[in-house]
């Protein structure tokens, strides 16, 4: 038995006209124009603002707490620090499962 669609070539060779037609008619549209005649324009989201206004924000607080690392740096000396495996792992689970979240 021998199957013959037509119209799959026929309309596979529309696309390719239509697509290729579309491209001449934008180059002849940019041809037609100099360079100086198309503007540049530029558009800001609000989010951008958004995102400026958080890092500004986010430079008052210091990159690290010095204070809390000479707790730390005390507590390891005076072999008083106690490490709890439960609650680091459990942080790092946390962690890794809001970084894949994001």
């Amino acid at each position: 038995m021998k199957i013959t669609n037509d119209k799959s070539i026929n309309v596979l060779d529309a696309v390719i006209k239509s697509a290729s037609q579309k491209t001449t008619n934008k180059k002849d549209d940019v041809a037609g124009k100099a360079l100086g005649d198309i503007p540049d324009k530029v558009e800001l989201s609000k989010r951008k603002e958004e995102v400026d206004r958080i890092k500004e924000k986010v430079k008052v607080y210091p990159a690290v707490r010095q204070d809390k690392v000479d707790k730390i740096k005390e507590a390891i000396k005076s072999e008083t620090y106690n490490v709890n495996g439960k609650l680091i792992a459990k942080s790092i689970i946390q962690s890794n499962l809001l970084d894949e979240i994001l």
